[in-house]
């Protein structure tokens, strides 16, 4: 729809076409540079909560589990897995949640302790710098701000069908995601807010 507006207002004028094209070329090279530059400050802004982070130990799978409880806005937990990833040297654990009746969540919290959490951590930062936003026919997905935190969210909705993702970083060391199927976007905020993440410090 935007590209056959576009088509009209240019009439079938090859000037006014190239002009066009030369003006978004521009636009378009000037915000990728911004970005550029804010990826780079926040790579530099970042290095020394990495160094601390590389010095300290990551969480235990006990205290990974206590982030999941056994119901999750009036949902059950069906399955939990923790101490995954801690060959590579960094912990993670993962908990699903349904209501029996088409809305289920996936919760992920990854521990950016250590060497290579915090390599992992200094990358997700540098995506969250960026101002981005993609949209389909069915939705979209950005970075925003997510209780005073920089997230990616995104949503996606066809016919009587909808899913959403929030992915945030908490306390400037842990990735905490959820990843709902039959919920919107608010409902999932919501989803989120009930997480216990006094632990993630």
């Amino acid at each position: 729809m935007m590209i056959g507006g576009m088509l009209i207002s240019c009439g079938g004028n090859k000037s006014s076409e190239d002009d066009e094209s030369a003006s978004t070329g521009i636009s378009e090279t000037i915000g990728g540079l911004r970005n550029l530059n804010k990826a780079a400050d926040a790579a530099k802004d970042w290095e020394k909560t990495q160094e601390k982070l590389v010095t300290k130990t990551p969480l235990t799978n006990d205290e990974i589990k206590a982030v999941f409880p056994e119901t999750l806005a009036g949902m059950k937990r069906s399955s939990f897995t923790v101490g995954e990833s801690q060959m590579m040297g960094v912990n993670s654990g993962q908990a699903s949640y349904s209501d029996g009746e088409g809305k289920s969540v996936e919760v992920s919290v990854m521990d950016g302790a250590g060497e290579t959490g915090a390599a992992m951590v200094a990358m997700y930062v540098m995506t969250l710098s960026v101002d981005t936003e993609q949209q389909t026919e069915t939705g979209y997905t950005k970075t925003t701000k997510f209780n005073g935190n920089r997230a990616t969210v995104s949503e996606n909705k066809q016919d009587d069908w909808v899913n959403s993702e929030i992915t945030t970083l908490v306390s400037d060391r842990y990735i905490v995601s959820l990843d709902a199927s039959g919920m919107s976007l608010k409902e999932l905020e919501k989803v989120f807010d009930e997480l216990n993440l006094n632990s993630l410090k």
